[in-house]
This record gives structure tokens, sequence and C-alpha cells, in this order.
């Protein structure tokens, strides 16, 4: 299965304890949406992200080829919020040379606002920086850093 992972999922520690069998398969962008931190994590203690629609915006990511048993673990370790808190969601993403790719990914039932906590932004950084996504966009997560 096609799987797009954003955010924590991305770094590759925490990508290796979630879904050791992962193959990469390219960096992508999902085109009109943004992060919006609507979620609570008692684990990070901050708020955690989910992709919400924005028009003009791009959450970007990558692809990873995952087994049944990689989405497994990666279900139970989002189960570290509430039940229910993160579902699955179709989309299409924009891969390399503008082409669109059919993923499954994660989105949030938000339940308010939060803020992220800066050793949880420095995690995704990591991750995002791993995977050498565009200077752009790993200086927005940077912005998101509280002052």
């Amino acid at each position: 299965m096609k799987f797009f992972l954003y955010a924590d999922n991305l770094n590759p520690s925490q990508l290796k304890r979630r879904a050791p069998e992962h193959k990469p398969v390219g960096k992508a962008y999902l085109p009109d949406h943004t992060v919006q931190f609507c979620r609570w994590s008692s684990q990070w203690r901050c708020g955690l992200p989910s992709v919400i629609p924005s028009p003009g915006e791009k959450v970007w990511g990558m692809i990873f080829e995952i087994t049944d048993e990689d989405q497994k673990l990666l279900d139970e370790f989002e189960g570290d919020v509430p039940e229910g808190a993160f579902h699955h969601v179709e989309a299409t993403v924009i891969a390399d040379g503008d082409e669109k790719t059919l993923v499954t990914t994660y989105a949030a039932n938000p339940i308010g606002k939060f803020k992220p906590k800066e050793h949880y932004l420095e995690w995704v950084i990591k991750g995002l920086k791993h995977w050498k996504l565009p200077d752009d966009y790993i200086e927005l997560w940077k912005s998101y850093v509280p002052k």
C-alpha cells in the first residue's frame, strides 16, 4: 500500500520502529492543504498536526510502500492519542514530475487548536531534512517554534 507520511513519522528513528518494512517511493506534496495542530498528545505534551484543506498551500511528505503489518504498527502508535483521533483517508498527492498518486494518509478529527513544543518540532524537522524536503517547507516548520 502507498502511504503518505508527514510530520513526526518522517523522523527516521520513529519510522524504523513504526514501519520497519517501509520502502521509500519518493517526495510528494498534498496540494491545497496545510498542517494545523488540532490534537493533543500526552506523549509529546503538545499539539499534534493534521492535514486540513487550505487553498494554495502544500503539505510536503514522503510516499512509502508499506506492508499490512507496518500499517497495523503505525495505527497502534497513533493509538497514543484517544481512539478515533486519527483516521485513514485517501488522497491524491503530487510526486516528482507532477505525477498524481493516490495514497492513504492520516487525518485527525480536530478538537481544538494546540501549540507544538520545540522538542516535537525538532524531531519533525530532523525527518524533513533526512528526506531532503524543500528548504522553504523546513523553514515553515521552524516558524512554528514558540517564541
